[in-house]
Formats: C-alpha cells, structure tokens, sequence
C-alpha cells in the first residue's frame, strides 16, 4: 500500500510533519510519498517558492525513513494534476491512499478529474476545523482521519513573517532560518 500526501509545502510546517506521522502510524503503508506540487494549477505563482527550494525543505521535514519526498510531479507535466501523479504511481502500485486535509476536501470536487480520483484511490481526509462533526454530501467513500485537529497553515506562517511575528515552534528547526529569508 502507497500513501501519497501532496501539496505544495510553501513552506512545510510542523502540522504536515504531525498528520503525516498519524496517518503513518494508523496505515503503516509500505511507502508513504511525500509529493510537493511542481505548480500548483490553484496557487499564486508570486507566493510560491520554486520547487527546488521546497522541495529540499520537505526533504529535511520529513527525513525519517519511512518517508519518501518525491520529485514526481516535477517530473510530470505541468501544471501540477494530482490525476497525473496517481496514474504514474499506479504503475508501481495500485493501491494508493490519498491524504489531504478537511479545507481541501471541501473543495475536491472542484479538483481536475476529481472523480476519477476517487475512483482510483483511497481518500483519507484529516480534519483542520474545529467543527469535527461537519458532514459533507458526498457519494463516494472516505476515510476520516482520526487525529487532533491541527491548525498552522503555510498561509498563515508567510503572513506571520510578512508581520515580523515570530514562526518559531510552527516550522521545523532545520529551515525555519531560510523559511524566514525566503517570505520575509
């Protein structure tokens, strides 16, 4: 079993760093990917670090060995379709678990292809609101992640820095000092 966490790590926090080590200890899958997006079809190209640059930071975030960062989706091309990604990994693996967090679920049918996603893949949400009972109104099955909810968003670390407020304890050590540097 393949576990596949996307996203655009912009910039990589503790939160990713928790729920990735929840959802590995609840699956235990034999690979757990970690996928930063080359491109982003959804994001502002001005508030994005280049995917060198993150990637190198999730590679440090996630450094132990049951971990995988990948450069798979700047392999692929762009923009940057989790699709795409899945059908490459499904040639190694077919069964694939999707991790993505409860503010992505509530737009996932706004994703490319996205019932063709569901279709190939075990979603996995984890929650990120405090309503912990929201329903959604889905015809498809998920797993909901049992973990505490969680709330650091990079969004909210580039604002921090953009403030002068401190990000100290939200972004892991081994960066936080060209995290700074990079959205100061």
């Amino acid at each position: 079993m393949l576990m596949l966490f996307g996203g655009s790590f912009n910039p990589p926090h503790i939160g990713h760093r928790i729920i990735a080590e929840i959802a590995y200890d609840e699956f235990k899958p034999d690979r757990f990917l970690i996928v930063p997006s080359k491109n982003p079809p959804h994001k502002s190209i001005d508030f994005i670090a280049n995917f060198d640059k993150r990637y190198s930071w999730c590679e440090r975030v996630f450094f132990e060995h049951y971990f995988e960062v990948s450069d798979i989706e700047n392999k692929l091309p762009s923009p940057s379709y989790t699709i795409r990604t899945i059908e490459y990994l499904m040639n190694f693996d077919k069964n694939i678990y999707l991790l993505i967090g409860e503010d992505s679920f509530k737009n996932f049918h706004k994703w490319y292809k996205w019932e063709e996603i569901v279709k190939k893949v075990k979603l996995v949400v984890y929650p990120r609101y405090f309503e912990e009972k929201s329903s959604y109104s889905v015809d498809f099955e998920y797993i909901k992640l049992e973990s505490p909810i969680v709330e650091i968003s990079s969004t909210e670390i580039r604002q921090r820095i953009k403030k002068g407020k401190t990000v100290k304890g939200l972004i892991d050590d081994k960066i936080i000092e060209e995290v700074l540097k990079e959205y100061n």
